[in-house]
């Protein structure tokens, strides 16, 4: 019997990915498949059009709260969700990681796990703002 690979929405987001990584015209946050989805956030309270960070949208269904972890390393987002509890043993373990750019205000990621979707909330580091500094 023969079977082929189908050619889905994942599989078309995997071949992006690696081709934007290999050009190296990847966007500050990318996401390579089907189960986790980034979406730019834009200012609109200050009718400006500029992005100020993103949402990111993992899909970790079946998992609690505490069976999921996100940790930052230099260059990724690192999600990482495993059961212990065997009455749930088919979910097994995901790993997912997320390469982020030096854009990314590290200190500041908001995350909630709503009905087995994980929702990161980013945002972009404020550059500062010029100032005058007194000479003593």
């Amino acid at each position: 019997m023969i079977t082929n690979y189908p050619i889905t929405r994942g599989f078309i987001k995997d071949i992006d990915y690696f081709v934007s990584q290999a050009l190296n015209t990847a966007a500050p946050l990318s996401c390579g498949s089907a189960r986790c989805s980034v979406e730019e956030r834009r200012d609109t309270q200050n009718d400006e059009n500029k992005a100020i960070g993103w949402n990111l949208r993992f899909e970790l269904p079946g998992f609690n709260k505490d069976e999921v972890k996100v940790e930052i390393d230099d260059e990724y987002i690192n999600v990482h969700a495993k059961t212990d509890d065997e009455s749930r043993s088919f979910l097994g373990e995901v790993k997912k990681r997320v390469r982020i750019s030096d854009q990314v205000d590290t200190q500041n990621i908001g995350a909630r796990l709503d009905n087995g979707i994980l929702y990161l909330k980013i945002s972009k580091k404020v550059k500062a703002k010029q100032k005058a500094i007194v000479i003593e």
